[in-house]
């Protein structure tokens, strides 16, 4: 692998300060890549740039904001669109002179990555991050539910010379498109497992979100959107406290909107045992997750995680790091972090019963938490981010090896 400086441009359709997976997964591969002597560039939204500018953030790498309404023009006037991102790409090469592009969302980023690219071999990836390529139409999850964005991602997706899968989940998704084998790079996201050894001690913690110090603590970060199947956990919740003689227990959720849950919360008469907190952004440090939800994790004995669907998850490998024993859904993109059933307990996600007993099991059997916590440990170590840019600096370098 070259060790010479690459110029990296980042297109992609969200960024911060919004924090959701593929915000938090390209910040911290951009930071590491400038720790490396690489220069990387995201170009982003224009509201998301106001907004970085606006609390004045402190990254280490630029960031350009793409014109104003630019990506949603894509939808309704698909054709002018692409050409308009062409100009913009070409701006964008000459200004900042991009020697590879990375692109996150296959949709509209993939697809205008494509156009731009067509008739030419250009070095690019992208890396798809979940609604764009996956499609659930039992809770009305996808943007290929529209046929516009369906037939554009089929169109365009396929010429992109290479697709990260982040999970084996979403290497099928590539191949049911058409894009062979050879263009599929297997890169997961990644963690900084170092963070979730240290930090504050979990009674000091506990004491200062008033969370029982005693109780057992499952916990789940995810907001509360119909996808991440919230509602499963109170409702098991509630299961598991019809049960007698269990040791003393409480629920933590963590996320954009999770105070919504507690209305479920009263009506199954569990009130005082579900918590509740809403979004927690970035850290002052700049590094994300905050260090208020790394000390989160790390005061609580158990996460689940009851989602219907994921590409990846990374809050499952976040809760690996700090050791925690998962309990997640047999579902995509968390079985394949789990490897069906291989580092977790894996449960139907429309089975609150069968949830309920996962949590009791792990409440009542400090064996099967301890196993499961080492496994956790040594699982999350795969996904360390310095090894997971490294990987990228490969499939960077194999672009530009490959390029005419």
């Amino acid at each position: 692998m070259s060790d010479r400086p690459l110029r990296v441009g980042m297109p992609i359709s969200s960024f911060l300060p919004a924090v959701g997976g593929m915000e938090v997964g390209l910040h911290n591969i951009a930071c590491r890549l400038a720790a490396l002597g690489h220069r990387p560039v995201v170009f982003a939204p224009a509201g998301n740039v106001r907004a970085l500018r606006t609390s004045r953030s402190a990254l280490p790498y630029e960031v350009a904001a793409f014109p104003p309404k630019m990506l949603s023009f894509v939808e309704h006037a698909p054709n002018l669109a692409l050409y308009v991102f062409d100009f913009y790409f070409a701006w964008a090469r000459r200004r900042y002179r991009i020697d590879v592009w990375h692109g996150t969302m296959g949709y509209p980023i993939g697809v205008a990555l494509a156009h731009f690219g067509r008739g030419q071999r250009l070095p690019a990836l992208v890396r798809c991050a979940g609604q764009d390529i996956q499609v659930d139409r039992t809770i009305g999850y996808g943007m290929r539910l529209n046929p516009i964005i369906d037939r554009l991602v089929r169109r365009w997706l396929c010429e992109i010379p290479l697709l990260v899968a982040i999970t084996d989940s979403v290497a099928e998704e590539y191949r049911a498109l058409g894009v062979p084998d050879e263009r599929i790079v297997a890169i997961p996201n990644g963690v900084n497992v170092a963070r979730y050894r240290r930090g504050a001690e979990p009674d000091v913690v506990r004491r200062r979100h008033g969370l029982p110090e005693r109780a057992f603590l499952f916990l789940s970060v995810a907001r509360n959107h119909p996808k991440k199947n919230l509602n499963a956990i109170v409702e098991a919740a509630a299961q598991l406290a019809s049960h007698n003689n269990l040791p003393d227990w409480a629920v933590l959720i963590v996320g954009k909107d999770a105070p919504k849950l507690r209305p479920l919360a009263q009506a199954n008469g569990i009130a005082e045992r579900v918590h509740l907190i809403d979004e927690i952004g970035q850290g002052e440090d700049g590094e994300l997750p905050s260090n208020t939800i790394v000390d989160l994790y790390r005061c609580a004995d158990a996460f689940v995680f009851p989602s219907f669907i994921e590409t990846f998850g990374i809050a499952i490998v976040e809760a690996m790091a700090a050791g925690l024993p998962i309990v997640t859904t047999d579902a995509p993109g968390c079985r394949d972090i789990v490897e069906q059933g291989k580092y977790g307990l894996l449960f139907d996600p429309s089975n609150r019963i069968a949830l309920a007993g996962a949590m009791e099991r792990l409440l009542t059997n400090s064996n099967e938490r301890d196993r499961l916590a080492k496994l956790s440990v040594a699982r999350a170590e795969q996904y360390d981010w310095d090894a997971i840019v490294r990987r990228y600096l490969a499939a960077y370098e194999r672009l530009l090896n490959t390029t005419p």
